[in-house]
This record gives structure tokens, sequence and C-alpha cells, in this order.
């Protein structure tokens, strides 16, 4: 039998831990809510389950506190919490649970009835979907309303007397709840969280900064900072935890160039920072789940620890719940990559079950950004829409050809999704829409005199965002693809990219197109730049022309810029996937290969994570390569040749 573990309908509890994520953001020492809208878990829910056992027993549905219901055992109702008598046979156990506050959730452990993800559950009458259930809650006593987070202490690496305060110095961007103690409750003590020693110091411009009186001791929730400033009259003491997930790397890299492990290193430790509940945006100003940096995480992921639970929690908890009344995050592009990135988290693990259960959520989401295209079939903006793409400058009057290669992309995704779930026609209707909207968009956007894809529809004007998507996603032949990189990527005209976000989609295209040395170059100048700064994670935007304090300075606030920003760990992924070069070839990883590439490198080094906990390891300079793999399937190409990998066998060679 099965290990007991607490049940809830299928999405709630992503919905639920969402919901108290985004209502917890401060700035400037008020409450910032979310400004999207934010679904609920269901209020009443109906877990099922038929079991047989060959003889009687006694059995307790455990629910927590705040849930009300009862349990219909072959159709006779009973109470929740107390114990309930099966006789031998086969029976069928029916939970009808209700939560007005969190959301409903039961646990049975017992000799012949577990609740486990064998169970079925629905809101209302109708075709039931699997439960879902976390291995972490384990126990009666345990609750799903509470995260299940770690902790550690953390302590300062330096302190200094400073302006009637104590600076402390942590040495490294954490995140960490504070216990204070020795407080005097008739004085107002000043705790000042800041990313940079500058923004910790400056009290009333720091963006997280507390007034605390009233009380001898306090428990802070937890905040992102590398330095703490505290001013009190009082002899505090002061307790940091870092807070975090036990994610373990399954992932290293290293290569002839020393200063590249310290960028990895960095890379992966921020993208730590941001695996919580969901993949954060950045962990000191908004704490939120944004689709477009989340949907770079996820890519991250496979490259770094290969966790598809964080994954899956992150997907369900953007995708809500239907009908949709805007997209998603209000960012047009956002609902785009949210739909792809559930795709591509399918091709990475084959979990069929994840787009099966999830897909009427999908396929609403998919329905609603049809229903804001405009009389072309062009994603435009309406009323209560954001048109991001990124931070850059770029003719916006009018549709965006980077928005609808992303549509196009988005069409041939569904089709693929309604595949897998067996809708034949629908899959065809989606193939003639993408077939339909990319005649189009040549016909609009593409200027061949130019080489190039104008930024929107009637412009003149080129910006590499529309190019970049356009080699990304195979949506141009090869001949256009290598007239794209001549002219737009290869241009220093064209404007220069200064996010790690969008930096990283311009890195992946020129990899794609065989040029892995340029991205190298890249990573030491852009990423290495911020690390040779002092950075200890990577920032939401980097422009080198920038000196001191200006690199703080974003959205018209003094310290704006997140200095810890989950889009910046792309390296993770450059790194494993074209220069390690491990890449799957089938659906799960079934079949994978490892094609390495030096580029600027004499030799690299590194483990890239598969699915299951296998791994694969690589080692290539210019005359041999070495790999080890603990999974079958695995293919290597070298010196222009084709090698089979073996599982639990080294493959070395010489060439």
């Amino acid at each position: 039998m099965n290990k007991a573990h607490w049940i809830w309908y299928n999405g709630d509890f992503e919905l639920y831990h969402s919901i108290k994520l985004h209502s917890r953001r401060t700035e400037y020492g008020v409450q910032y809510p979310a400004f999207w809208h934010l679904d609920t878990p269901y209020v009443n829910v109906r877990l099922l389950k038929s079991f047989e056992c060959p003889e009687e027993f006694t059995f307790k549905a455990v629910t927590t506190d705040n849930v009300i219901g009862r349990a219909q055992l072959d159709g006779k109702f009973l109470p929740l919490n107390k114990d309930i008598t099966a006789g031998a046979g086969s029976h069928l156990l029916i939970l009808d649970l209700t939560c007005v506050e969190g959301f409903p959730c039961a646990f049975i452990d017992s000799k012949y009835l577990v609740t486990d993800e064998t169970w079925s559950c629905g809101h209302k009458t109708g075709v039931a979907i699997p439960v879902g259930d976390r291995p972490e809650y384990f126990s009666p006593d345990d609750d799903p309303r509470i995260f299940p987070f770690e902790y550690e202490i953390k302590k300062p690496r330096s302190r200094w007397k400073v302006g009637g305060g104590t600076l402390y110095d942590y040495g490294e961007e954490t995140f960490c709840r504070i216990t204070v103690e020795g407080a005097d409750p008739d004085e107002e003590m000043i705790l000042s969280y800041g990313e940079s020693r500058e923004e910790a110091l400056d009290v009333d411009e720091a963006l997280v900064t507390e007034r605390l009186s009233g009380r001898e001791s306090y428990v802070i929730d937890a905040h992102a900072f590398r330095f703490l400033y505290a001013v009190s009259k009082s002899k505090i003491k002061i307790t940091a935890e870092y807070e975090y997930l036990p994610l373990e790397d399954n992932a290293f890299f290293e290569c002839s160039n020393r200063s590249i492990k310290k960028i990895w290193d960095t890379c992966a430790y921020t993208f730590h920072l941001n695996s919580r509940e969901f993949y954060l945006d950045g962990i000191k100003r908004d704490r939120w789940v944004w689709s477009g940096d989340a949907y770079q995480s996820y890519m991250a992921n496979r490259y770094l620890y290969f966790d598809p639970e964080i994954t899956k929690r992150t997907i369900i908890a953007l995708l809500g719940k239907a009908p949709f009344e805007q997209h998603v995050n209000t960012i047009n592009d956002y609902s785009l990559y949210l739909i792809m990135g559930a795709h591509e988290y399918y091709e990475a693990t084959g979990d069929e079950k994840f787009v099966k259960t999830f897909f009427d959520r999908i396929r609403a989401l998919y329905g609603f950004i049809e229903g804001r295209l405009d009389e072309n079939g062009y994603m435009c903006e309406r009323d209560g829409d954001w048109v991001f793409i990124d931070w850059s400058d770029m003719d916006r009057s009018a549709p965006l050809a980077a928005e609808q290669i992303l549509l196009w992309r988005t069409h041939g995704v569904m089709a693929e999704l309604n595949s897998i779930c067996g809708h034949e026609e629908e899959k065809e209707a989606c193939l003639k829409k993408a077939d339909a909207l990319k005649k189009k968009i040549m016909r609009d956007f593409w200027n061949s005199e130019k080489g190039a894809f104008v930024d929107c529809l009637g412009s003149e004007h080129i910006t590499r965002h529309p190019n970049i998507f356009a080699v990304l996603y195979d949506f141009v032949s090869d001949k256009n693809a290598r007239r794209i990189v001549r002219n737009v990527l290869n241009n220093d005209e064209v404007t220069q990219i200064t996010t790690p976000y969008f930096e990283f989609f311009e890195l992946c295209a020129r990899c794609k197109m065989g040029d892995v040395k340029f991205a190298q170059k890249k990573i030491s100048s852009y990423w290495g730049g911020m690390v040779k700064l002092g950075a200890t994670s990577i920032w939401e935007q980097f422009d080198p022309q920038k000196t001191g304090t200006q690199h703080y300075e974003m959205y018209g606030n003094k310290y704006g810029c997140s200095l810890c920003h989950a889009w910046g760990s792309g390296p993770v992924y450059l790194l494993g996937r074209y220069c390690l070069g491990v890449y799957s070839t089938s659906v799960g990883y079934e079949s994978f290969t490892v094609e390495p590439k030096l580029g600027v490198y004499k030799f690299i080094s590194g483990k890239v994570p598969l699915p299951n906990g296998d791994y694969v390891t690589v080692y290539a300079d210019k005359n041999s390569a070495k790999v080890y793999s603990t999974k079958e399937g695995g293919k290597l190409i070298f010196g222009k040749k084709e090698y089979e990998i073996k599982a639990g066998e080294e493959l070395v060679v010489e060439i």
C-alpha cells in the first residue's frame, strides 16, 4: 500500500499559497497587494475512493481545524475526525468537505485505506480528476496551509556602529526571517533592509524598513537583504534564519576560464534564492510570480536540479481557474509564455497526467487569448492589457511583431497539447491557425530589403526582439535566420539589450545558430561585469555604462532595481545546453544527445541533471571527450561522429 499523504482538490494547494505569497509584499512601510486577479481554492470539494479490504478495520478521516463536512461510506453518512468501521469487501468512500478560509483537505492512514494519489476529486458532480498531494505532508499533525520551508541560522560576516545604529553585513544576498530580543517596548526600533550597504543605511529611501514598538521581542517574516541596519537604544539580540527549500544542485560547470565558475555559481545561487513556493521574479521587491520570469526559470531548473514539482506548482498558480478575465499578470506575452511553458514542461518530463488534469484550464486561457485578437488575428493591446516584451524602447503604437511570433508558437503548442489529450480535430484547427498567422506575419512585418522583422505593423523601426524570437522558435528558414544574425544581431546600430531577461533569449538564438563563442564572451563581460562589481547574486538589469549607486536605480526609485533576479540565471542553462551540449531528443529524455562545444574554452567539464535523479557528466577538450550517464538512450556527437552512450559506462573518445 502507498504511504499516506494529505490530499486536496488538484490545484487548490497552489492557489492558496499563491494568495498568501501575493499578499505579503510591502514597500515603504505599506502593503502592496498584487494588481491582477488571484483565483481562490474551491470552497467545497468531494474526495472519493473505491477500495477493498479482506477483513473489518477502522479508519479516521482527519481534516484541518478549518474544514467541516462529512464522510459517506457506501452511502451512509458519518462524521469526520472520528473512527469509522468498514467491513470486509468492496467499498466506496466519499468525503464532502467545506472550507471558508484555506482549502479543503483530508488525511487517512490505516491498514487498508490511505489518502494518496489514487484518489479522485471534484468540486461538484461530474467528471473527477486526480487529487493533489505532496509527500512532505505525511502525518495527521501536518498542516498543508504551512509551506514546508527549512531554516538555518545565518550569522553576519561583520558589523559596524554607524550613525546611532548597527550595520550587519551577511556577506551575500540572503532571505531570512528575523528574531529580535531585548527591545524596549517604550521606544521605536528601526530595521532597514538593503541589498546594498547604501540602501540599508538610507532608512527613508530603503524599500523595506520596519519601525517597531510596543514589544520586547519580535519574529519578523523573511525578507531579502545582504545588509541589515538596526537602530535601537536598547541592547538587542538579532537572529537571522535563512528560509529555503532544500533543492539540491545536480549540476556544475567548470572550464579553462576560472572566472566562469564564479559566474555559474552566482547564477545558481540566485536561482536557489528565487526557488520557493513558486519561482519568484526577485526576492526583495516584488516576491511575486511573473510568467515571463518563470518561463526562463523552467529552463534553468532543468539544468540545475531538474525538480518537476516547483515547475508544476508555478504553472498551476499562474494558470488559476476559468473563466479568465485578464491576461496572466495582465501581460499579453505572459499568457503565451504560460502555455508554451506547460508544453515545455511536458516535453522535459513526459508528465501526460499533468497535461490532461489541467488541460481544460489551459484551453480556457487559449480561448481567452483568441477572444482578444484583432480583426487580423493579431495580438493587440486592449483595455487593461500590458504589452511588455522587454524593458526596451520599441514602437508599440500597433500590434508588435514579437507578440505575433509568440502567438504563432502558441498555436503550434496548443496543437500538440490537444493531441496529447486526444483532441485531433482541435489539433488540426490549431495548426491551420498557425499556418495562416505565419503568412500574415511574413506579409506585414518582414522587411525583405533589410532582412529583418520590423517592430510593429506599419513601422520601419527594427529592434532585436522579434528577430530573436524568429530565430529561436524556428519561425524563419535557415537562410533568413542567417540574414537576421547578420543584419540585426551583429549590427551594433540596432539597440542593445540591457536586461539579463532578453539577453538570455538573444544568446539562445545565437547559440542555436552555432555562435557559442559570442555567448561565452557575453557571459564573461555581462554577467561577469556584475560579479566584478561585487554582486553576490545576479541583478534585474545591468547597464555597464552606469557607475556606483546608479546601478541600484529603477522604476523611478533610488533602490528599485532588484539585485537578485531569477531571470539572471540564464548562464546555467546556456552553458549546460549549448556548451556541455546536453539536450533531449524525445519526450522525457527517453533519448538525448551530448554535443559539447568548446568555443573559446580550452576544456569544459560539468554535470547536467536528467529526469528522475539521473544525470550525465561531460568532459571535453580539443582532442578528447569523456561522458558518463546513469540513463540509457544517450548519444555523443564529437568530432563529427556519433557514439552510443551506455548507462553506467564511461565513454572515452579521442580524435
